[in-house]
C-alpha cells in the first residue's frame, strides 16, 4: 500500500527516483544540450519555421528561435491550470496550418479555485485549491502579430470542459491528461487518464478519492462513481483516447460510438478506451487518411502506466480498441479488480426480469474478455450461457500490449497457444519477439520515422523510453503495427517526460526534474552537431569596481572540433576572445547596475551556441531566514510535508 501510495506523487519526477548510472549510447550517436534553465518542462514541438516551442507542467509556453529563448512565453496559463502532485498542463499542439492560421491548443487540469470562481468576487489569482475534484480542460487560442509570438486572449475556445460538469473527471492526484495531437486527417486526439486512486484497488467511493466532492458537483454521474472502472465506460471521458473535431470540440461521425444526437457527449468523442494513465501517445508517421470520414487516423504508440507490477507500450491500429485497464495491468490480470462484480449501467441485460434474471446490468468482465485468436461467441450473458451478449451493447475482447515490462527486470511479448492467450520473455530463445530483458516504471511513447540520417540498422523503428529509469529503447514494428524485435539503445539520460524529431532528423528528449533540459541525440557521422557552451564566473555581484574571472574552457564539441571564443561583457561593446577572460565592471558609487554577459562559441563547420551570466555591480541580494515552519504544512510546489 505505502508504495503505491508513494508512486503516484513521483510518476512524473516530483519526488525524483530515477536510477543514477552512466550515461551510454552507440557508437557514432552523442547526446548534447540544446538548451537548459527550463522549470518542469513536458513537451516541445517544432512549426514548419523550425522554431521550438516548449511547454511547462505550471502552463506556460514558451518559444526558442534561432537556439534563444524569447523572454516573454507565447501562452501563460499558470493561474487557470492546477500544477500540482502528477497534475499540470501536460499536452500542447500547434494546429496542422499553424503557420497561416495561428491556432494553438492546450490541455490541462484546471485548479480549482479558478474553476469554481473565476470571474466572481471571490476570485483571486493569488489562491489555489488543490488536492479536491476537478477537471480536465482542452482549449484553443489564436497566435497574434506577423511573428505569432504572443496569443489573442480574446481569441479562447473551450473544446472540452466548459464548465465543471463537462470536462474530464479529475478525482485523485494522478491519472490525469495527457497528449494532445493531431491525426492525418485534421481531426484532434487526446489522451486522458481514469481519474481514479492509486492508493487502493477504486471500485468507486474510494476514501482517499475526491468522488464525493466530484458527486456533488456534477463531475462525474453516480454511473462513473466506479473507480478505475471509469476506463471501461463509453459515456466517461476517464481513460480514453479521444478525437474531435478541432474547430468545435465535437465528436467526429467516424468514431466508434458517436452519437448524432449527442455530438458532444464523451461516447461521441471516445476513440478507444481501457487505459490507466495514458502520459505520452505519438503517431507513426506516414500511416492514416487525410479524409476524417473514413475513420483511419493511422498506428498510435500509448505508453500507458501501470500500477502494482506493470508497464506496458500499447499500439492503436483500429477505432474502438479496448487496453483493459484495469481488468488487465500488461498482459497479466490486474490484481484487486478481475473478480468483482461491479456493474456497468451503460449495458443493460435483456434477459433481466427481477425473478429469474435478478442482475439488470452486465458487469464490466461480462463485456471484456481475455483476447483468443478468433473473436466468435466470446460473451455470453451470465444468466443464459447460450445467449450472447447483444451486439449493440459494446463488447470487447483485450488488445494486449505490444510489450510490457516489470517494475524490475523483465519483458514480455503476448503470443497464443491454441486458443489460449500466453507470453514470451523477450530472451526467451523461443520468443516470437527477440530483445533483451529490462524493467522500468513510467513508459514514455516515442517518435517512430524513416530516421534517415541515422545508420541503416536504426532506421523505419520507434525509439521509446522509460521516464523513470531513463533508458531508450528501439522498437522494430510491421506495416500491421506488431513488434518485430527490441534492441536497447540509450541509458542513464535522466527522466524523460518527452520524446520526439526535431526537423534536423535527430532524436529530441527532455529530461526532467533538477536541471531540466532540452536534448538531442544525433549521429556524428551524419550531423554536424553544434557545441555546447560552458560558463561560469567567480562572483556574481559586489561592489564596484568589481573584477570577475569568467572560465568558458569548459565549452565543448561533439565531434571534439576546434573551438573559439568571444566574450560580450554587455557594457558597451567590449569583447574578448579568450577561453578564460576576466574583466572589471563598474558603476558610480551606490547606483545598481547588471551587465549580461554572453559567450558565443564556434566550431570549425561554423556551428554556434551561447550561453549568459548575470553580474550585479552595487546590487547584493538579501539574505532569506526561515525561522520556523508550520507543522503539516507544504513546500511551494505542494508535495513533501514539513513536520517538527
Amino acid at each position: 500500500m505505502a508504495f503505491r501510495f508513494f508512486r503516484a506523487f513521483m510518476l512524473l519526477g516530483f519526488v525524483h527516483m530515477g536510477v543514477l548510472q552512466a550515461q551510454t549510447l552507440p557508437a557514432g550517436f552523442v547526446s548534447s544540450l540544446v538548451s537548459d534553465g527550463w522549470f518542469s518542462p513536458v513537451g516541445a514541438t517544432w512549426d514548419a519555421n523550425g522554431r521550438v516551442y516548449v511547454w511547462e507542467k505550471s502552463g506556460r509556453v514558451w518559444i526558442m528561435e534561432n537556439g534563444v529563448r524569447l523572454p516573454s512565453p507565447m501562452l501563460n496559463l499558470v493561474d487557470e491550470v492546477g500544477n500540482w502532485a502528477d497534475h499540470g498542463m501536460l499536452g500542447f499542439a500547434l494546429d496542422p496550418n499553424f503557420t497561416s492560421n495561428g491556432r494553438i491548443y492546450a490541455m490541462y487540469v484546471v485548479d480549482r479555485h479558478h474553476l469554481i470562481h473565476y470571474g466572481t468576487p471571490n476570485y483571486s489569482s493569488l489562491t489555489n485549491d488543490f488536492g479536491t475534484a476537478t477537471i480536465g480542460r482542452i482549449v484553443r487560442y489564436t497566435a497574434i502579430g506577423p511573428s505569432f509570438n504572443t496569443v489573442d486572449p480574446a481569441s479562447r475556445t473551450v473544446l472540452l470542459g466548459e464548465t465543471i460538469t463537462t470536462g474530464a473527471p479529475i478525482l485523485y492526484n494522478t491519472h490525469g491528461v495527457g497528449t494532445l495531437l493531431f491525426a492525418p486527417d485534421g481531426t484532434l486526439l487526446a489522451t486522458i487518464g481514469e481519474g481514479a486512486s492509486a492508493a487502493s484497488a477504486d471500485l468507486g467511493s474510494a476514501s482517499e478519492s475526491y468522488f464525493a466532492q466530484a458527486l456533488n458537483d456534477g463531475i462525474i454521474t453516480a454511473a462513473e462513481n466506479v473507480g478505475a472502472f471509469r476506463s471501461q465506460l463509453i459515456n466517461s471521458f476517464s481513460g480514453k483516447v479521444l478525437r474531435m473535431d478541432p474547430n468545435t470540440g465535437d465528436g467526429v461521425p467516424s468514431n466508434p460510438f458517436y452519437d448524432p444526437a449527442q455530438p458532444r457527449a464523451p461516447r461521441s468523442r471516445v476513440w478507444e478506451l481501457g487505459l490507466r494513465n495514458p502520459f505520452r501517445m505519438t503517431h507513426k508517421e506516414g500511416t492514416g487518411s487525410t479524409d476524417p470520414t473514413t475513420g483511419d487516423v493511422g498506428t498510435l504508440f500509448i505508453g500507458d502506466v501501470g500500477w502494482y507490477t506493470w508497464e506496458e507500450m500499447n499500439v492503436c491500429t483500429q477505432p474502438g480498441q479496448n487496453f483493459g485497464w484495469p481488468l488487465f495491468e500488461g498482459f497479466s490480470p490486474a490484481p484487486g479488480y478481475p473478480d468483482v462484480n461491479i456493474e456497468n449501467r451503460d449495458a443493460e441485460n435483456p434477459l433481466y426480469n427481477g425473478v429469474s434474471c435478478t442482475q439488470r446490468y452486465f458487469r464490466f468482465k461480462d463485456v471484456l474478455k481475455e483476447d483468443t485468436p478468433v473473436h466468435v461467441n466470446g460473451h455470453p450473458n451470465p444468466y443464459d450461457a447460450g445467449q450472447q451478449v447483444p451486439n449493440y451493447i459494446p463488447k470487447f475482447f483485450h488488445s494486449r500490449p505490444s510489450i510490457d515490462w516489470r517494475h524490475g527486470n523483465q519483458s514480455r511479448c503476448g503470443a497464443f497457444s491454441g486458443d489460449t492467450a500466453i507470453t514470451f520473455d523477450l530472451d526467451d530463445p523461443l520468443s516470437p519477439v527477440p530483445g533483451p530483458r529490462f524493467g522500468g516504471n513510467a513508459p514514455v511513447a516515442g517518435p517512430w520515422r524513416a530516421w534517415s540520417g541515422f545508420p541503416a540498422q536504426y532506421q523505419n523503428s520507434a525509439f521509446h523510453a522509460d521516464y523513470a529509469q531513463g533508458w531508450i529503447r528501439r522498437f522494430e514494428y510491421n506495416a500491421q503495427g506488431e513488434v518485430q524485435t527490441v534492441h536497447d539503445f540509450a541509458s542513464g539520460l535522466g527522466m524523460i517526460s518527452w520524446m520526439g524529431q526535431g526537423p534536423d532528423g535527430c532524436l529530441y528528449y527532455l529530461k526532467y526534474g533538477t536541471g531540466a533540459e532540452l536534448r538531442r541525440i544525433c549521429n556524428t557521422t551524419t550531423v554536424n552537431l553544434p557545441p555546447v557552451a560552458m560558463a561560469t564566473q567567480s562572483v556574481q555581484f559586489g561592489p564596484g569596481p568589481l573584477s570577475v574571472s569568467f572560465t568558458g574552457s569548459g565549452s565543448s564539441d561533439p565531434e571534439n572540433g576546434a573551438l573559439t571564443y568571444l566574450w560580450n561583457f554587455g557594457d558597451g561593446g567590449s569583447t574578448s576572445s579568450l577561453p578564460n577572460p576576466t574583466r572589471i565592471f563598474t558603476a558610480p558609487a551606490g547606483q545598481p547596475a547588471m551587465f549580461t554577459v554572453t559567450l558565443t562559441v564556434t566550431d570549425n563547420f561554423g556551428q554556434q551556441a551561447t550561453k549568459q551570466l548575470v553580474v550585479s555591480v552595487n546590487n547584493t541580494p538579501p539574505v532569506v531566514a526561515i525561522t520556523s515552519v508550520n507543522n503539516g504544512a507544504t513546500s511551494w510546489w505542494g508535495l513533501i510535508p514539513f513536520s517538527n
